[in-house]
């Protein structure tokens, strides 16, 4: 059977843990070669795959014959150059989330892309989650009736955990904890709702002797539809790390709920439906009693890379677009100047200024402080 050849660029923590079962257990394509500017990490990354080859130079690797498509891996500010010159080389290209910092560099991706006509892909993994799925059916089924409200809490205990993924943290991203981990619950939003036309938005830095930009967020989102979605996303938090959302519909009330993130485990969610304040339905799916197995069927980052690879084996276009990673960023940027200009912020933006100014002001306004005994209980 026909395998696509991946080339994998950026060595680090989400290639090394996050993506290796998947890698592992991948039907439709292979990882024939590894890239990193630190040799260390490319090397390790080669003998963990047991790929023939690594490279330290991005030209090197597109240059190799093999390297059908390319998984970029690297921190989201250094995403626009392997994706740009992937494309001019002709390669497919799956792109790790957040796309970009700005709206600007998410449109010369796209246009790269476009131009070269290769497949374009955008990693929101939980599009793949069969959980996430399911709901997402009965929404377009109508089981919930008109949906006019949406509440997604996303608590994520990462202090003092974060040594080799600070950048998320740093001026130098172009954003924060928003950016980052709010971009998953940011595009589910949009793609169980629909486009989003207005945002309001209120930012923090709980940690500012620590943190360079936001590692607290609440937004508010209007939609087309007239819906009302809101994220309250934090990583300052004593919990292990939640993930829930609640669907508001004419015909009832869905609760779907993770002790812990999604993305830890194929398991499925809590799944509740509730109508006329009596009824309640448990919709959570099964599980595969065999964990190997339920890995193999529903680990959401493997699917969406098996999509990945069908889409350049059978020409189809890929379920997370270009153009879907382009609308979270746009939202994530709308976010930040409207708590930033204090103001509600309309969509599509006409101009993203450099929000660095913000987030040093955010910082040094910040009225909270981690003392190193309150820093200490996070590790």
């Amino acid at each position: 059977m026909k395998k696509v050849g991946l080339g994998i660029i950026g060595c680090g923590w989400a290639a090394r843990d996050l993506y290796e079962p998947a890698f592992r257990f991948l039907k439709n394509g292979r990882v024939v070669a590894v890239m990193d500017i630190n040799e260390s990490k490319a090397k390790f990354l080669k003998e963990l795959y047991g790929v023939p080859r690594y490279y330290t130079d991005l030209d090197d690797m597109l240059r190799d014959k093999e390297v059908e498509a390319v998984v970029v891996l690297t921190p989201p500010h250094h995403h626009l150059e392997p994706v740009v010159k992937s494309a001019e080389a002709g390669k497919h290209v799956y792109c790790e989330k957040p796309m970009a910092p700005t709206v600007q560099e998410a449109d010369r991706m796209i246009e790269a892309c476009r131009r070269n006509k290769v497949k374009f892909m955008i990693a929101f993994m939980k599009r793949f989650n069969k959980s996430f799925r399911f709901v997402k059916k009965l929404i377009d089924e109508d089981r919930l009736g008109s949906v006019f409200e949406l509440r997604a809490r996303w608590d994520n205990a990462r202090v003092g955990k974060m040594s080799e993924t600070q950048y998320r943290l740093k001026l130098i991203s172009g954003g924060g904890f928003l950016q980052e981990d709010g971009s998953h619950p940011l595009d589910i939003c949009r793609w169980w709702l629909g486009d989003v036309e207005e945002v309001n938005a209120y930012v923090a830095i709980i940690a500012p002797d620590r943190h360079e930009t936001d590692d607290m967020a609440c937004v508010t989102m209007r939609h087309k539809s007239g819906a009302i979605s809101t994220l309250h996303i934090t990583m300052i938090t004593h919990t292990k790390g939640e993930e829930s959302y609640e669907l508001y519909g004419t015909k009832g009330t869905l609760i779907m709920k993770w002790l812990y993130h999604s993305s830890r485990s194929p398991e499925p969610a809590l799944i509740h439906l509730y109508r006329n304040s009596r009824e309640v339905q448990d919709l959570t799916l099964s599980s595969s009693w065999n964990p190997l197995q339920e890995l193999r069927d529903n680990w959401q980052y493997l699917r969406e890379l098996e999509h990945f690879c069908e889409c350049i084996l059978h020409d189809k276009e890929p379920y997370c677009t270009g153009e879907d990673g382009r609308a979270v960023v746009e939202i994530v940027n709308a976010a930040y100047i409207s708590a930033w200009k204090h103001e509600r912020i309309r969509l599509p933006l006409k101009v993203t200024p450099d929000l660095k100014e913000f987030f040093i002001e955010l910082r040094s306004k910040s009225p909270w402080s981690l003392g190193e005994k309150e820093w200490s209980s996070w590790y």
